[in-house]
């Protein structure tokens, strides 16, 4: 049978506490980075899906930027809408001429668990055929 020496007692218990902290910190990172990239879907998706409604015809292309506000406050919620505001424009697309419906979101999201919210910027801008009367 092996002794133990007397200086080693304790020595499980402050390795798991300096192991502990390092894996608490490795999973906020990566439920920040899981938040941080569903966010960018949700506002993905309402960009896209707000060009899509402005550039329908008879509908002007800044009621996308409303469509997409309200779809983001849905997904996400109201206080993300009001820090992610979209903005809608009719514009020419410059190799064929035709008109596009553009929606573009963009703001900075606060970090949910970690203090590096001040640096995460998310910009979206989706893009779609404006259709013409007949």
């Amino acid at each position: 049978m092996r002794h133990r020496r007397a200086d080693d007692r304790g020595s499980a218990l402050a390795e798991f506490a300096l192991m502990s902290v390092l894996l608490v910190f490795l999973l906020f990172g990566v439920l920040q980075v899981a938040a941080l990239l569903y966010i960018r879907s949700v506002v993905g998706s309402a960009a896209s899906d707000g060009a899509r409604y402005g550039a329908n015809s008879g509908v002007d292309a800044v009621a996308g930027a409303e469509r997409a506000s309200t779809l983001i406050g849905q997904g996400l919620s109201n206080s993300m809408a009001r820090q992610l505001p979209c903005v809608g424009s009719q514009q020419q697309d410059a190799a064929t001429g035709l008109a596009i419906a553009q929606v573009t979101c963009t703001g900075k999201v606060t970090s949910l668990l970690l203090p590096l919210g001040a640096l995460m910027t998310i910009d979206i801008s989706s893009r779609s055929l404006k259709e013409q009367q007949p």
